[in-house]
């Protein structure tokens, strides 16, 4: 089965003209990477559900034009699950992005919990926002997920206001947590997991997550890295979820 060549446009796919011009960083892929050729055929994604089918007219590793022959809407899915995981270390927290972003999560935040040994400086916080869009828009292009994730700017967890439609859910080692399946049968159009660090909720977080109407949930008798936990809380969401 031949490959599907994607490519990732900030414009608006749902509009616009019949000939689209592709960006520099995006054509430069396309051409110096996947060495596409004059006619070759192309899969567009905007990041907000639409989706483009065209023709390359011109190759420019500037300025690639495509002609578009077919557009459609992909609805979110549903639930729309937002999932708040405790940082760790750079390149381990970074790793999550991709998969999260391929299994179709609706948004990612960043948490620093009391236990969390990472911190990030207010100035380079745009600079790591714009680092982890771009590794989400990758993963979107390789998954040809049409929903590119809203990744927000790092947050305390004490800090953190559910919205009041939101039914929220937190991981924890704690005995009177439940099996995370049963606790999703409730009804809810958007759901908010929380995923603290290996060494846990300390009590005052639980108290706090308790207080926002967080319900306590077990991924298991294992202690499980953060990253581990955030694919698999969000995994068996997903099954849940399934018609």
């Amino acid at each position: 089965m031949t490959r599907k060549i994607r490519a990732f446009s900030p414009m608006k796919l749902s509009e616009g003209e019949d000939e689209l011009r592709l960006g520099e960083e995006e054509s430069h892929h396309l051409v110096k990477v996947l060495r596409i050729q004059s006619g070759s055929m192309v899969e567009i994604l905007d990041g907000r559900g639409s989706l483009a089918e065209g023709e390359v007219t011109k190759v420019d590793r500037k300025a690639t034009r495509v002609r578009i022959s077919k557009r459609k809407f992909v609805p979110p899915l549903n639930p729309f699950i937002r999932i708040g995981v405790a940082m760790t270390k750079a390149n381990r927290w970074e790793e999550i992005i991709r998969p999260l972003t391929e299994m179709g999560v609706g948004g990612i935040i960043p948490l620093f919990t009391e236990r969390t040994e990472v911190r990030i400086s207010t100035d380079k916080v745009m600079g790591k926002l714009a680092k982890w869009e771009k590794l989400a828009v990758e993963a979107c292009k390789q998954s040809g997920n049409p929903w590119l994730p809203e990744i927000e700017a790092p947050i305390k967890f004490g800090e953190l206001s559910p919205k009041k439609e939101q039914a929220c859910f937190i991981a924890s080692l704690r005995s009177r947590s439940q099996k995370f399946l049963p606790a999703l049968e409730t009804p809810s159009s958007e759901f908010l997991l929380f995923i603290g660090p290996e060494g846990g909720w300390t009590q005052r977080e639980e108290e706090i997550a308790s207080d926002k109407g967080a319900v306590p949930f077990s991924l298991g008798p294992n202690v499980l890295r953060s990253e581990t936990a955030a694919l698999c809380a969000l995994a068996v969401a997903r099954v849940g979820f399934l018609d």
